[in-house]
């Protein structure tokens, strides 16, 4: 079982059990001594003090710790250590905690202050040191971060956010529009926070303060796979034609769609030539394949139907030229991993359709 795997619950187990692995974590320097200092009241005041060396070069670690290495907590100690590390004859500030992601990494590396997590992430660098590890099964603690970020539901409330990235929102509002109840967006809006995507306002509103990362994140980790989606073969003889026969149906049998990927994009930003419809329904599957006379293949065909993975894909449907379209952020998100050129067709749309 890896350390990160039977992870510490609190500040106190995660300095103890920080102190217990130094000798694995800082393999390659000497450590010479280690103080984990008493809370501090009124004041500041560090976590730990590790007194190491190698070769002829000392340095006093000044160890900040938090139990969770998210931005916000990262942001947090990263003050912190910008003022006890002035009281501290040859030290360094580093920060501390049960794993260092991605971001948070960076936002030290940036602020000149180390880092240090109990899966062996680890950044020092102070006079002629230089330590840079990124440990084993770093991506995968990236990625089961991630996932809760992004699960179904949670979408429905990073969705809501980008489409109107610069209108400050409430909860109670979020949950409105997202239908979803008030705790279920908070516990959200707690993820985001931690990750550093937003910010309170003097109101209390949410602010999105990082709508780029979150798209890119959000992309990054998303698959079409997780629709349920079946393909079939139609007689029509072009995707445009193919495409105004579902509009036609959906009109006669009152049903919905809208429609993605290149078959999207071809109507808010067309960029790459495509064969393949695909388009997001709602209701009885066979409703459609009856109404446009489709036949089910295993490959090859020229029509995808989507069963969405939560409903919300639908929110910020647009409606181009009489035809509806999912919102440009569904519409990147879906194009992004897509591997007909969805990467270049995506980066067209944001450059194109969207402000961030």
């Amino acid at each position: 079982m890896s350390p990160i795997e039977k992870s510490p619950s609190n500040e106190r187990e995660t300095i103890d059990r920080l102190v217990s692995e130094l000798p694995r974590l800082l393999e390659g320097l000497e450590i010479v001594k280690t103080k984990v200092l008493p809370r501090a009241r009124g004041g500041v005041q560090p976590d730990l003090l590790i007194d190491v060396r190698l070769g002829r070069q000392s340095k006093r670690l000044v160890v900040e710790v938090k139990t969770l290495g998210e931005p916000r907590f990262a942001a947090q100690a990263i003050t912190q250590l910008s003022q006890s590390v002035r009281s501290v004859s040859n030290g360094y500030p580093v920060f501390a905690a049960r794993y260092v992601g991605e971001t948070t990494r960076q936002l030290c590396r940036t602020a000149g202050v180390g880092y240090i997590d109990l899966l062996g992430n680890i950044y020092l660098r102070f006079g002629g040191v230089l330590i840079d590890r990124l440990a084993q099964g770093s991506f995968e603690a990236e990625r089961r971060g991630l996932k809760q970020l992004f699960a179904p539901k949670a979408t429905r409330v990073i969705r809501t956010l980008l489409l109107d990235p610069k209108r400050p929102a409430r909860i109670t509002d979020l949950a409105r529009e997202c239908s979803m109840s008030p705790a279920g967006v908070y516990w959200v809006v707690r993820l985001l926070e931690d990750k550093g995507f937003v910010e309170r306002d003097s109101s209390k509103r949410l602010v999105l303060v990082k709508p780029r990362e979150l798209l890119s994140a959000w992309a990054s980790s998303w698959s079409m796979d997780k629709n349920a989606t079946t393909s079939y073969f139609s007689f029509e003889r072009t995707p445009e034609a193919l495409m105004k026969r579902v509009v036609s149906v959906s009109k006669r049998k009152k049903l919905s769609y809208a429609f993605t990927l290149m078959a999207g994009a071809s109507f808010v930003a067309p960029f790459v030539r495509f064969q393949d419809v695909w388009l997001y329904f709602d209701g009885e599957e066979d409703a459609w394949t009856e109404a446009l006379d489709l036949k089910p293949v295993d490959g090859g065909g020229n029509i995808v139907l989507v069963r969405p993975y939560d409903e919300g894909v639908f929110t910020g449907l647009q409606v181009v030229e009489g035809v509806n379209v999912v919102s440009n952020v569904q519409l990147y998100v879906d194009l992004y991993n897509y591997p007909a050129r969805g990467r270049e067709q995506a980066g067209f749309l944001r450059e194109r359709r969207m402000g961030f």
